[in-house]
């Protein structure tokens, strides 16, 4: 999938003669980060596994009423932030999803301008990307990983856009300190 309009197109196709394919189409695309947010959530891999699936069982069952959604990527996340919330709650230990987030692992497709970065710099980059507080590093993890923009943060998690933008800030400080880019 190369981008949020091919998602948008896809949304479009769901209610039709196709949308089992199409679902699926989606499913393969999106399965694998909504997991992946689902389980820094709830810290169960085959309820997040479950709870991931679900999120496509109600897509299907909702896909009369897709095509009018603006952002279907912010929508897919939303489902499942809400849906690891609900088990949370339902397993009655919903304090803060957002403590003890995994350790996130800064991966660089390899281009020439990748190649640049040593591997011990690599490193340290990461140490000091899971050194962030676990809000901070989710919300990192979004914006620089899966691309979201600010406000479709703020939206994911239910947060305001100027808690995201505090949020990377500090998160961008915290990487200049540690790294010492004038190093490379």
């Amino acid at each position: 999938m190369k981008g949020r309009s091919d998602a948008a197109l896809l949304f479009q196709q769901l209610p039709h003669a196709n949308g089992e394919a199409v679902l699926m189409q989606l499913h393969g695309c999106y399965f694998d980060r909504i997991f992946k947010l689902i389980l820094s959530l709830v810290k169960h891999r085959e309820s997040a596994e479950e709870l991931a699936s679900d999120v496509f069982v109600q897509l299907w069952q909702r896909r009369d009423k897709v095509p009018d959604i603006r952002n279907p990527e912010v929508y897919l996340y939303v489902t499942a932030r809400n849906k690891a919330y609900t088990f949370l709650k339902q397993q009655q230990h919903f304090t803060d999803p957002l403590d003890g987030i995994d350790d996130f692992k800064l991966e660089l497709a390899r281009s020439p301008e990748d190649l640049l970065i040593s591997s011990e710099m690599l490193h340290r980059i990461n140490m000091a990307i899971n050194e962030l507080p676990p809000k901070c590093k989710l919300i990192f993890q979004l914006v620089k990983e899966q691309s979201f923009k600010y406000r479709e943060v703020a939206e994911i998690l239910d947060l305001s856009l100027k808690t995201v933008e505090a949020q990377m800030g500090i998160a961008m400080k915290k990487l200049g300190k540690a790294i010492a880019f004038s190093t490379i």
